[in-house]
């Protein structure tokens, strides 16, 4: 056997100049090979509440609404003119109490690129691969930010619009004094405090049913009963509930599966859908009967009324996609790719309506 032919073997056996993993098996760091074009995902980017919530347009760059305030607590009245008089009698003329809320929209993009030496070696389309990764990123980011808002201890991003986690407070129920859409928590501004169900009085307990069905009927006695509501968690929360929800679904139907549109199959409790996220699991919110924690664990889930719940974006931009070639406008570099954009802010109409049932053991 000539030297020639052992080169050869040497180079298809081993890695003679360089740690390569699959050397032995796939021939040495030597060997040109021929590699799948499409990246297999390692990560599942599949958003669960992004698209289920509406998406309106506005012309400014906030978005600014005003909130009736109820002159008694379940009242449902919005002012004190309502009553009966003799006939004839004159009424007292009342205005409509109202509070003005308003979101500011943020900018948001994801980026990508490609090398020109990148997109004549491969042997795929490099650059619409990119592209690809690149919304489907956009997409999670936004979901991210949709659940965790400005904490980037939990899954948001600093400098963010205000996500769940900031948003369902209450001042009343929990002591919360954070600001939200430009008012801060206090006594007497129930209109931007959400209804709270605790699991423990002042420790954290397990969930139970009970606490399901106390957070449906807080939301029917604020008006919300026949509104689009889902039951928000994390995936392992979603299998406590599945687990609870089995004796029931032996004698009647409080538990069972419902369909969205699409076709997407999830379960349901008195038929409101139960969906789950991955990013949920640090929502985590305790009280000790004095003050609210932010946990960063899996001890929260909510009740949310989507028909109080939407994205809104300025002149309608989400996820618009902008090309580019080399640097910015320059030309200079050899690069390919462009990003995707969006100008966006959560907003929740009606606080009252939604529930933060929190105060849960960790999962």
């Amino acid at each position: 056997m000539n030297n020639n032919l052992m080169e050869v073997r040497t180079a298809l056996t081993t890695t003679t100049s360089n740690d390569w993993s699959g050397g032995t098996t796939l021939g040495g760091a030597e060997i040109q090979k021929r590699v799948q074009e499409m990246a297999v995902e390692a990560y599942n980017n599949k958003t669960d509440l992004a698209p289920l919530l509406k998406r309106v347009n506005t012309s400014q760059l906030s978005y600014i609404w005003n909130v009736t305030k109820e002159t008694a607590a379940g009242s449902g009245l919005s002012n004190s003119s309502f009553g009966f008089y003799a006939d004839g009698a004159g009424g007292t003329p009342a205005a409509t109490a109202k509070a003005q809320l308003y979101a500011i929209a943020k900018s948001y993009r994801t980026d990508y690129e490609v090398t020109g030496l990148m997109i004549a070696a491969g042997m795929g389309n490099q650059l619409s691969d990119e592209a690809r990764y690149a919304i489907e990123s956009h997409a999670v980011g936004e979901e991210r930010t949709i659940i965790s808002g400005t904490d980037a201890s939990a899954y948001g991003f600093a400098n963010a619009f205000s996500g769940l986690l900031q948003l369902m407070g209450s001042y009343a129920a929990l002591a919360d004094t954070n600001a939200v859409y430009g008012t801060t928590r206090a006594s007497g501004l129930t209109y931007v405090d959400v209804s709270v169900v605790l699991g423990g009085a002042t420790a954290a307990d397990d969930l139970d049913l009970v606490d399901l069905d106390a957070a449906i009927t807080a939301s029917n006695k604020r008006g919300a009963k026949g509104h689009k509501r889902i039951f928000f968690c994390s995936e392992d929360r979603l299998d406590e509930i599945s687990q609870l929800l089995q004796a029931q679904q032996r004698f009647n139907s409080v538990g069972r599966q419902v369909e969205f549109d699409g076709g997407f199959v999830v379960l349901a409790y008195k038929r409101i859908p139960i969906v789950g996220s991955r990013f949920m699991d640090k929502n985590g919110v305790t009280y000790d009967g004095v003050n609210r924690t932010d946990t960063h664990a899996d001890q929260a889930m909510y009740l949310l009324d989507l028909d109080n719940i939407m994205m809104v974006h300025v002149a309608g931009v989400n996820a618009t996609h902008v090309p580019i070639l080399g640097d910015d406008a320059h030309q200079r570099y050899d690069v390919k790719g462009g990003y995707f954009k969006s100008y966006g802010v959560l907003v929740m109409k009606r606080f009252d309506t939604q529930v933060l049932i929190c105060n849960l053991s960790d999962i």
